[in-house]
């Protein structure tokens, strides 16, 4: 009497195709989940960028920096100004007591990084991480390569290598 089944090595056929499959599509999964982080951070970037220009609109600059790359907020009581911390990591401003919020400040998706920001009040650069080196909006050198530290600065853990100032997207390294 013959017994019917699968061999060994059918099973073996079928599950190496199924490792196949499954790391083809683990791969599409994980550089799937970096693009998307990406457009996270550019939106995150752009939303700020939008808030620092309804605060340069009212208050006549952008909000000033620290030397940690955080955003200060603006004080005026008696006619006193100060940039203090913002509360609760909302962008607001406080005029003899009326509190204006522009925006409640994102974070950067991977808890290692964080979005910097620099500002003198007439001018602003706002920074981030994007961790797809074929994103079209990286700097790249002359041969087409990106170029890995392109304004020195540094977003957490990793460097910055995404910008964003008060003209829009920065085309270039140079200051």
């Amino acid at each position: 009497m013959k017994v019917k089944g699968f061999t060994m090595i059918e099973l073996l056929v079928v599950v190496a195709l199924i490792m196949i499959l499954a790391s083809v599509g683990l791969g599409a999964y994980t550089i799937s989940t970096t693009r998307s982080y990406d457009t996270q951070r550019k939106s995150d970037l752009n939303q700020i960028s939008k808030a620092l220009e309804s605060f340069n609109n009212d208050i006549g600059r952008y909000p000033l920096s620290d030397a940690n790359g955080a955003i200060l907020c603006y004080q005026k009581e008696a006619g006193v100004v100060t940039n203090p911390t913002c509360p609760g990591a909302k962008l607001t401003i406080r005029l003899e007591g009326v509190v204006n919020s522009y925006i409640s400040i994102p974070v950067d998706p991977d808890p290692s990084n964080t979005y910097m920001y620099e500002s003198d009040g007439n001018t602003y650069s706002l920074y981030a991480r994007l961790h797809n080196s074929e994103d079209k909006d990286l700097l790249r050198d002359e041969n087409g390569v990106v170029i890995a530290d392109p304004y020195g600065v540094s977003c957490g853990v990793d460097v910055c290598n995404y910008k964003i100032t008060e003209v829009g997207l920065a085309k270039t390294n140079e200051e």
